[in-house]
């Protein structure tokens, strides 16, 4: 009943919103693209995501059109807003603007998104009466709620702990600076590496945004603010980006060694400059391209391969010159998107290794491949029969030796405790990082946890003693007397001295208890 009053409701929408006129569709395939261009309900906070995702959809239909010998691609985008109200209205807008004949393919192939999957799950009752597919980030239950894997940033922190590795650190100071719109990213990569080098028994100094110190091994994440590396010393500092920082980091003039990872992927030729004009900045002002959200724009950029697939799939079997029933399109949709997500976590990823010395400009040492959370350097001295090979070459270049050389002996702000454990049937050495300790304070700190034990022990046996004296009660005191052997016996002789004429004063027995005070003694003794 609740799926039939929305299907009437929507119906009725569209029909009004068409006026009733049956209008002939268009040649193309259609796809709808719900995101967040504005951050607030009310839908005045521009968003750069927002705005590069808004460009990247028409440049990459404008792509897709130019090389494809099918059916050329429209991408309509609609604003959610950030909300679950603004992601039903941009869902109508949607469906009005598609048209109520032509919403079946290749006429109208799906929608894209919402971002989250409150606004998707609220969208999707409304365009499951229709039949219509999303393609999603979040995995649903939902027949028409298809998810396709966002690429994690995992392999970052993956390609950093290589590089650390490689240099034989046991420590570094971990900087994230962010900002308002990317403090999600950068603060997630932040959280995975503190977490994995942790794993690794490697000491992390969070840095502190107001701490002007820093130790001789850092590792940043995303693009450093100008003036940053003024502030280190003859430091090492790993530069952990998405992005193209090659231009931003060549002009840097600094005393400290800069080793640059990134990622180094095509961007869309032209998308930059769209970004920075785009209509919907204020005028008179260009707007911010964001590197560092280009996995952003390749998730974009597989959703709508995925459909193009599906309509090409179905264009060979010459069935996209009419209308297709609406359960066959979402399972050939499925199919395909179940095959791409497989491809996606078999595929490795590269990641560019570079070197600046303080004056020289950046070198290229080579790359750092990830899969399946397995790093692997490829040196770029290396030949295309070692890259090949499965492991490792031991052909490290000389900028990057002479790195490690000097790393010897710098101040890294951990100090490092081997303490040696003794299991069942093995010895094993144990680790322990105590964070800025010398051997003074370590010992100062065993013996003062020592004490605190030794002293809590000695106060429960007094606790225990008095609590066990005030249950035990008084002692009757005996009060017969013991009778004292008179004998008297000569120092250092055996034999007994003779006794004298008196007569031996006679024992006194046993005096008699009043027998009330005996009876009121046991029963005193029994109550307690």
């Amino acid at each position: 009943m609740e799926k039939f009053r929305q299907c009437v409701i929507v119906c009725v929408i569209i029909a009004a919103c068409t006026c009733g006129v049956r209008t002939e569709c268009e040649s193309r395939g259609r796809i709808s693209l719900l995101t967040s261009i504005h951050d607030d309900a009310p839908c005045k906070k521009l968003s750069t995501k927002g705005v590069l995702l808004y460009e990247a959809a028409k440049l990459l239909a404008e792509v897709h059109n130019n090389k494809t010998n099918t059916i050329d691609i429209d991408i309509a985008v609609f604003d959610t807003c950030g909300s679950i109200t603004g992601a039903l209205k941009a869902a109508m807008k949607a469906l009005v603007s598609a048209d109520i004949n032509c919403l079946q393919a290749p006429h109208y192939l799906g929608i894209i998104g919402p971002d989250t999957s409150t606004n998707a799950e609220a969208v999707h009752k409304v365009t499951s009466v229709l039949k219509i597919p999303h393609i999603v980030r979040k995995a649903s239950n939902a027949p028409y709620l298809h998810q396709l894997i966002h690429e994690s940033d995992s392999y970052l922190v993956q390609g950093a702990l290589k590089i650390i590795e490689k240099l034989k650190w046991k420590s570094f100071t971990l900087v994230a600076d962010v900002e308002e719109e990317s403090d999600d990213d950068v603060q997630n990569i932040a959280k995975k590496l503190t977490m994995a080098a942790i794993a690794k028994n490697l000491c992390v100094i969070v840095h502190d945004a107001d701490d002007e110190e820093f130790t001789s091994h850092i590792v940043h994440i995303g693009q450093p603010d100008e003036g940053f590396f003024s502030k280190p010393v003859n430091a090492t500092i790993i530069v952990v980006s998405e992005g193209n920082l090659e231009e931003h980091l060549s002009g840097v003039n600094t005393s400290n060694t800069i080793l640059l990872l990134e990622d180094t992927r095509d961007e869309l030729p032209g998308l930059e400059g769209k970004v920075e004009r785009s209509k919907w900045w204020p005028e008179d002002t260009n707007g911010k391209y964001d590197a560092e959200e280009l996995r952003e724009v390749r998730w974009l950029e597989d959703a709508i391969e995925v459909y193009t697939k599906a309509l090409d799939s179905v264009c060979k079997k010459k069935k996209c010159k009419s209308s297709m029933n609406a359960v066959d399109w979402n399972n050939v949709l499925a199919n395909v998107l179940a095959a791409h997500n497989t491809q996606s976590q078999e595929t490795s990823q590269s990641l560019d290794l570079s070197i600046k010395s303080k004056t020289s400009k950046l070198e290229n040492l080579g790359s750092v491949t990830v899969k399946k959370n397995a790093a692997k350097i490829h040196w770029a001295e290396e030949d295309e029969d070692d890259e090949q090979d499965d492991a490792e070459n031991d052909d490290v270049p000389e900028a990057f030796e002479k790195l490690i050389s000097e790393e010897k002996g710098k101040r890294t702000g951990c100090a490092t405790k081997e303490m040696k454990m003794l299991h069942e049937d093995e010895q094993d050495t144990t680790h322990v990082l105590v964070s800025e300790m010398d051997d003074n304070e370590w010992w100062t700190m065993v013996g003062t946890v020592s004490g605190v034990g030794v002293a809590m022990f000695v106060v429960g046996i007094l606790a225990v003693y008095v609590v066990y004296t005030n249950i035990r009660g008084p002692v009757p005191k005996n009060k017969s007397r013991i009778d004292r052997d008179t004998s008297l016996r000569r120092a250092g002789s055996d034999r007994e001295l003779p006794t004298s004429g008196r007569t031996a004063r006679p024992t006194r027995g046993p005096q008699r208890r009043d027998s009330n005070r005996s009876i009121r003694s046991n029963i005193s003794e029994k109550s307690v």
